[in-house]
């Protein structure tokens, strides 16, 4: 069976394993953040996933406002790596000027200085 072409900027439909803790879980989509360099060679795929939101949600400095099918957020806080088996379907690509605005959240909640 051929290996699911995976790509920096594509979001997936992902099983997020049970962590007994405050961490998201289940069947979500999730934006991946890797690179593609890293996404071909290794079975481990970063991710950031994401979550619709409940009327009267508020959205966060560090999470990133997106809309699927529901208006939705980009848990920056909950970057993770994946076995790319978690992978289930494709959903979307992001556009460019999303995945810079993550990329200013990554730096963000990661108190990177570049």
């Amino acid at each position: 069976m051929a290996e699911k072409l995976i790509r920096r900027g594509d979001i997936f439909w992902v099983d997020l394993p049970d962590s007994n803790g405050r961490e998201i879980k289940d069947t979500h989509p999730a934006l991946v953040v890797s690179n593609d360099r890293q996404n071909n060679a290794s079975p481990l795929i970063v991710i950031i996933p994401i979550t619709s939101l409940k009327e009267g949600d508020k959205v966060f400095s560090f999470q990133v406002p997106i809309t699927l099918e529901k208006k939705s957020v980009i848990l920056v806080d909950q970057i993770r790596t994946l076995d790319r088996d978690k992978f289930k379907d494709k959903i979307a690509e992001a556009q460019e000027k999303l995945i810079e605005e993550v990329e200013r959240k990554i730096h963000f909640v990661l108190a990177l200085k570049s």
